[in-house]
């Protein structure tokens, strides 16, 4: 809960007017928008793999048309880039409310310990977290079936400085989408699940393709927005290298 009392008591309230111009075309907005976003870390179990997965989640898919369970968003994540801990398979789930998220987890408590099981025969889950997610830049309008996901852990340099990390990364967001950036980014405050975080959030950018993920790679490099970013957020934050993921959807939800 540290990075998400830091930003909701201390920081959001200092940033409502700011925030109120908007960071990609200055257009006013209602403020900052969280959504309620879940994370499963696993691994299969002995004897098990990914076709067991596409079994088990169609089988929970089955599940959540016939309980009507309409807004809820699903994918599951695979490493590509990564360190030497880390892990077979990942779940992120994201409803557009925490209302929603409310009726999805007494709908799950109540009639889900059979779709449970299926889950439980494949993959063993060291984690479930939960994150307050905001978006910074919206990602290109084409919703592909398969993505790429960036995540780094960030830590901003002292409370005084929160103010400067929202500005900095609203521009920085202002200044990719000029330059054709085909990315989207999220910051993520951990909310439940956790308690020993040595980060005060998640930032998160997505790729359709990997030739995104290289154009944005030159860019930022030998195109020089590595400087610009600096001038923007100055020392306010520093991040730690990101760990990329091949994303697939699993559900899609009513609700973008």
């Amino acid at each position: 809960m540290k990075a998400l009392g830091i930003v909701l008591g201390a920081c959001v309230l200092t940033l409502g007017a700011a925030w109120a111009e908007n960071h990609e075309g200055g257009e006013e907005s209602d403020g900052m928008q969280f959504v309620p976003v879940e994370t499963y870390t696993c691994n299969y179990v002995d004897g098990k793999g990914p076709e067991d997965l596409d079994k088990a989640t169609a089988f929970w898919n089955k599940w959540a048309d016939e309980n009507g369970m309409d807004n809820y968003y699903a994918i599951t994540v695979t490493p590509v880039y990564h360190g030497a801990e880390t892990f077979d398979v990942g779940w992120l789930g994201v409803w557009p409310s925490g209302a929603e998220m409310g009726k999805s987890g007494d709908l799950w408590m109540a009639k889900g310990s059979e779709a449970a099981s299926k889950f439980a025969e494949v993959v063993k889950c060291e984690t479930h977290s939960n994150f307050a997610t905001t978006q910074m830049k919206e990602p290109p309008d084409t919703d592909p079936d398969n993505f790429l996901l960036a995540f780094s852990d960030c830590d901003v340099r002292d409370a005084e400085a929160w103010d400067q990390v929202m500005e900095g990364m609203g521009q920085w967001s202002a200044h990719q989408a000029e330059r054709g950036y085909k990315n989207g980014t999220w910051m993520m405050f951990a909310a439940y699940g956790g308690g020993d975080e040595e980060f005060d959030f998640k930032l998160v950018e997505s790729y359709d393709t990997m030739t995104a993920l290289g154009e944005a790679y030159d860019m930022y490099g030998s195109g020089g927005d590595w400087a610009v970013r600096g001038e923007m957020l100055g020392d306010s934050v520093s991040c730690d290298a990101s760990r990329l993921y091949m994303a697939t959807v699993r559900r899609r939800s009513a609700e973008e």
